[in-house]
């Protein structure tokens, strides 16, 4: 017996699926290998059995929970109740309503994807109604400004397509990170015969800061200190995006070292905490040195316990 692929795989969807999504993955997948779309085509039919089982098992929150237990081996009488029964002189497709664990749970469903007001069923020398043709979605980019994606904006995005030109609003979530997709639900191409619009999907491009990067929740800001504050320390003010903030500076720090700022980076997505600021300090020497300070120099050269370059051998 031919083992049964995994039911996400058969849908196209990770196993973080939202129900949205799973049922969204099945219209697109049962309107494509549907019998009527592919009369005669037994390797179709096939996979329509295939994806209604998948999806009997996800769109159900109980079996889903089991499934992701325990997979196909599950206990006796879990089964798909999906049945595409073979008739003599050709195939027949029949959505019946055998119960909870029959595929009549789909004949809501599958009236919203296929027209009609029953259950729907092809046989040969028949035709069914018209199918429900979603529209196709929209792949679009966006530019917005590294602020805007740290704090969130709306944004007016201007929408060419075969029905003209619309302006749709967007909002930029806080903490968009670059590449990442923003889906704008019924704003694709339009469906065909009752069908659904498809949607807009912006990936967003972040352009890049002038003094602060971005690395996952944190950002990293490098920060000049003069040569006395690293020597002795104190307490500086510094610009973050969130306002200025206090930081103290340890004596004797290194040109390299970071200091943490904790709750002073990126949103985190879903939450009210941030991730952290990381601040590299940048040791800075005079660019206009007087005669003292340069006597200052050589005296702290006389200070070092040992040479700085000692050690660097290849």
């Amino acid at each position: 017996m031919t083992a049964k692929r995994d039911c996400y795989e058969v849908l196209g969807v990770p196993k973080t699926a939202t129900p949205e999504e799973i049922t969204r993955a099945f219209r697109k997948l049962a309107r494509r290998f549907h019998p009527d779309v592919n009369p005669g085509d037994k390797g179709a039919e096939t996979k329509f059995k295939e994806i209604a089982e998948a999806y009997e098992i996800l769109s159900d929150k109980d079996k889903r929970a089991r499934y992701d237990r325990f997979g196909y081996a599950q206990e006796p009488g879990f089964q798909p109740g999906f049945d595409p029964r073979q008739g003599g002189g050709g195939a027949q497709f029949e959505f019946t309503g055998d119960g909870a664990d029959g595929f009549g749970q789909f004949e809501d469903l599958f009236k919203s994807f296929f027209g009609g007001g029953a259950p729907f069923r092809r046989q040969r020398g028949g035709r069914g109604a018209p199918l429900a043709e979603d529209g196709e979605d929209i792949l679009a980019e966006m530019e917005i400004e590294f602020m805007e994606a740290l704090k969130g904006t709306n944004k007016a995005f201007t929408l060419q397509s075969a029905a003209g030109t619309e302006t749709v609003r967007v909002k930029i979530p806080a903490g968009v990170k670059e590449g990442q997709k923003i889906r704008l639900a019924g704003k694709g191409h339009a469906g065909t015969s009752g069908g659904e619009a498809g949607d807009l999907y912006l990936i967003v491009h972040v352009r890049p800061h002038p003094i602060l990067a971005r690395e996952g929740e944190n950002l990293l800001l490098e920060l000049p200190v003069t040569v006395g504050e690293a020597m002795n320390g104190g307490q500086i003010e510094i610009p973050t995006p969130w306002g200025a903030v206090k930081m103290k500076i340890p004596a004797g720090v290194k040109s390299g070292q970071s200091l943490r700022l904790r709750g002073m980076g990126s949103p985190r997505p879903g939450s009210d905490a941030r991730g952290d600021l990381m601040v590299k300090l940048k040791v800075v020497v005079p660019d206009r040195p007087t005669p003292e300070a340069r006597e200052a120099a050589r005296v702290m050269d006389a200070a070092y316990s040992a040479g700085v370059r000692d050690g660097l051998v290849f």
